[in-house]
């Protein structure tokens, strides 16, 4: 019963994010490139004027989306995204879609396509890491939510189906407990859905924590 309740909080949570993320009257500006260690010059692209129409036309879609009118929808942000290929907020808000609508493939492709429009966003990789753990693909959701976290540590989603997919996927109960725990302090301790599958994770380690497996790279 609690891997059950389990696999449908990690999709609400990010369903969610995106959801309030996405209810601005405008397209999101791309964030600026995060320097790494393999990019260490890395420099912020200009950020575009966002015109006036794609502003009313980008709030309209959005307003088709959380209205539930998914065909109209859908053909609005399709419209938007040919038309201006500068914002990535259309194909996020496709992936996110699609991914409602059970069109994993489809969601995938659209949420790579925000990313390379310049959205390297938590919110972004952590709802392909979603997507990635529906399609059965674990390794690439743990390293898309390990991608999220590098760009925002703080960001509590990414926490929560990291513990997920460790929990219930891939059979880390450790690392589960970390990122639940890590969620919790986030959110102000206030998911008493979570707190119960901490109690459970702790009672299931008992008093000798197994020790940390390798974590898979994350995607550069």
């Amino acid at each position: 019963m609690r891997n059950s309740s389990v696999k449908c909080a990690d999709a609400l949570a990010c369903v969610l994010a995106v959801l309030i993320a996405g209810c601005s009257s405008a397209p999101p500006a791309p964030a600026p490139v995060e320097a790494t260690e393999q990019s260490a010059t890395a420099v912020a692209p200009a950020e575009p004027v966002v015109p006036e129409r794609a502003a009313q036309e980008f709030a309209q879609a959005l307003a088709l989306l959380e209205a539930g009118r998914l065909t109209d929808a859908e053909l609005e942000l399709k419209q938007l995204a040919l038309a201006y290929p500068e914002f990535p907020g259309p194909a996020l808000n496709l992936g996110l879609l699609y991914e409602r609508s059970a069109r994993l493939p489809e969601a995938e492709q659209a949420l790579q396509e925000a990313l390379k429009r310049g959205m390297p966003s938590a919110l972004a990789f952590t709802q392909l890491g979603v997507v990635y753990r529906k399609l059965g693909r674990f390794k690439e959701a743990e390293a898309a939510y390990l991608d999220a976290l590098k760009i925002d540590s703080s960001y509590a989603p990414a926490h929560l189906n990291l513990g997920v997919l460790c929990d219930l996927y891939l059979q880390q109960p450790q690392r589960a407990l970390e990122a639940f725990e890590r969620y919790m302090e986030l959110s102000g301790n206030s998911d008493k859905r979570v707190a119960t599958w901490i109690a459970e994770l702790k009672g299931r380690l008992g008093s000798n924590p197994q020790p940390q497996p390798q974590t898979a790279e994350a995607a550069p």
